[in-house]
């Protein structure tokens, strides 16, 4: 990869993380108006990234905004995708199969 492509991503990924911690700070503080435009934000370009184990921390993080703001469909909806991706393209004998699982299965109780 060219320096100039690496030091681009590295730019996107750091955009990334900072849309999903203030989303996530948002959420907290019951802020879901922001909340959900941070997370929507990183998702897409998460989506433009095509970075299957990001895209599955993110719609996990959604899932819990959802489950926060007690949007309960969404929530599940955003859950199950998330599982989606980790158990297609992961597997589910991995360290992110064992972050995302325990939080789709408490929610949806």
């Amino acid at each position: 990869m060219p320096h100039k492509q690496k030091k681009c991503l590295i730019s996107m990924l750091k955009d990334i993380g900072f849309l999903n911690r203030t989303a996530m700070a948002a959420g907290n503080a019951g802020k879901f108006d922001t909340a959900f435009k941070n997370m929507n934000q990183a998702l897409d370009l998460t989506r433009n990234l095509k970075k299957k184990c990001l895209m599955a921390k993110l719609l996990n993080n959604l899932g819990n905004l959802y489950t926060m703001s007690e949007e309960w469909d969404k929530a599940l909806l955003a859950y199950e995708q998330s599982m989606s991706i980790v158990t297609e393209h992961y597997g589910t004998d991995n360290m992110l199969f064992k972050r995302v699982c325990p939080t789709f299965y408490i929610s949806i109780i």
